[in-house]
Protein backbone atom coordinates (compact mmCIF):
# COMPACT_ATOMS: atom_id res chain seq x y z
CA UNK A 1 0.00 0.00 0.00
CA UNK A 2 2.62 2.47 0.70
CA UNK A 3 4.36 1.69 -2.51
CA UNK A 4 1.19 2.64 -4.01
CA UNK A 5 1.09 6.09 -2.26
CA UNK A 6 4.92 6.85 -2.63
CA UNK A 7 4.62 6.07 -6.68
CA UNK A 8 1.60 8.34 -6.92
CA UNK A 9 3.39 10.77 -4.98
CA UNK A 10 6.34 10.63 -7.66
CA UNK A 11 4.43 10.95 -11.09
CA UNK A 12 2.29 13.57 -9.52
CA UNK A 13 5.61 15.55 -9.18
CA UNK A 14 6.87 14.86 -12.26
CA UNK A 15 3.55 16.09 -13.53
CA UNK A 16 3.93 19.14 -11.57
CA UNK A 17 7.22 19.63 -13.01
CA UNK A 18 5.89 19.47 -16.81
CA UNK A 19 3.30 22.24 -15.65
CA UNK A 20 5.99 24.79 -14.12
CA UNK A 21 8.34 24.33 -17.44
CA UNK A 22 5.35 24.63 -19.59
CA UNK A 23 4.29 27.80 -16.90
CA UNK A 24 8.10 29.21 -17.56
CA UNK A 25 7.91 28.50 -21.35
CA UNK A 26 4.65 30.13 -21.85
CA UNK A 27 6.16 33.03 -20.31
CA UNK A 28 8.81 34.15 -22.64
CA UNK A 29 6.61 33.61 -25.48
CA UNK A 30 3.09 35.51 -26.65
CA UNK A 31 0.48 32.55 -26.04
CA UNK A 32 -3.29 32.59 -25.77
CA UNK A 33 -4.61 33.69 -22.70
CA UNK A 34 -6.77 30.81 -21.90
CA UNK A 35 -4.16 28.71 -21.15
CA UNK A 36 -2.17 30.76 -19.97
CA UNK A 37 -4.77 31.52 -16.92
CA UNK A 38 -4.95 27.76 -16.75
CA UNK A 39 -0.96 27.30 -16.27
CA UNK A 40 -1.28 30.26 -13.68
CA UNK A 41 -4.03 28.63 -12.21
CA UNK A 42 -2.42 25.57 -11.75
CA UNK A 43 1.28 26.67 -10.53
CA UNK A 44 0.14 29.81 -8.61
CA UNK A 45 -0.32 27.72 -5.39
CA UNK A 46 3.46 26.59 -5.55
CA UNK A 47 4.64 30.10 -6.39
CA UNK A 48 3.40 31.87 -4.03
CA UNK A 49 4.84 30.55 -0.92
CA UNK A 50 8.10 30.74 -2.53
CA UNK A 51 7.65 34.25 -3.87
CA UNK A 52 6.44 35.46 -0.36
CA UNK A 53 9.53 33.72 1.45
CA UNK A 54 11.68 35.86 -1.76
CA UNK A 55 10.18 39.38 -0.97
CA UNK A 56 11.11 39.01 2.59
CA UNK A 57 14.82 38.22 2.17
CA UNK A 58 18.20 38.89 0.47
CA UNK A 59 17.30 37.73 -2.85
CA UNK A 60 14.63 40.29 -3.36
CA UNK A 61 14.96 41.68 -6.62
CA UNK A 62 13.26 43.33 -9.10
CA UNK A 63 14.98 42.30 -11.98
CA UNK A 64 14.34 38.79 -11.99
CA UNK A 65 11.43 36.10 -10.61
CA UNK A 66 13.34 33.65 -9.36
CA UNK A 67 10.80 31.58 -7.41
CA UNK A 68 9.93 29.34 -10.22
CA UNK A 69 13.23 28.37 -10.36
CA UNK A 70 13.05 27.75 -6.39
CA UNK A 71 10.18 25.99 -6.76
CA UNK A 72 11.91 23.80 -9.79
CA UNK A 73 14.30 22.55 -7.21
CA UNK A 74 12.19 22.18 -4.26
CA UNK A 75 10.29 20.22 -6.84
CA UNK A 76 12.91 18.08 -8.09
CA UNK A 77 13.97 17.43 -4.45
CA UNK A 78 10.61 16.10 -3.49
CA UNK A 79 10.59 13.60 -6.71
CA UNK A 80 14.08 12.05 -5.52
CA UNK A 81 12.87 11.50 -2.55
CA UNK A 82 9.84 9.59 -3.39
CA UNK A 83 11.73 7.78 -5.98
CA UNK A 84 14.30 7.10 -3.50
CA UNK A 85 10.88 5.78 -1.47
CA UNK A 86 9.26 3.50 -3.63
Amino acid sequence: MAHLIFNTLYVFFIVLEMILFLYVITSWFPINNRIKSILVTLIDPILMPVRYLLKHSIFNTPAADLSPVISFVIILFLQEFFYVLK
